[in-house]
């Protein structure tokens, strides 16, 4: 399936890789990494992460790491909506 990044996705990833860079530069690449790869996988097998808090969302975790990959299943993409820290208030829509 066709994976697509909305612009507040992109945004998300940017700012967790940013934030951790400041600490931890290898730290930073390895988080940008699983990200990547857990939106791969979602492509792959779209129906692998859980049913999200959002109606109409499903929450991929990314391993070893804080973050979960908000995305939607259509029937021709999946749209990753968000990349989510898992300590931050869940927002209301994505």
């Amino acid at each position: 399936m066709n994976v697509h990044w909305s612009a507040a996705s992109v945004r998300h990833l940017h700012q967790a890789v940013d934030y951790i860079q400041g600490e931890n530069f290898g730290g930073a690449t390895a988080v940008r990494q699983r990200i990547l790869k857990t939106a791969q996988r979602i492509g792959r097998m779209p129906l692998s992460g859980g049913v999200g808090r959002i109606d109409g969302t499903r929450e991929a975790v990314v391993p070893r790491t804080p973050y979960i990959v908000v995305y939607r299943v259509s029937e021709e993409t999946i749209d990753i909506l968000g990349i989510w820290h898992a300590a931050r208030q869940w927002p209301e829509s994505f």
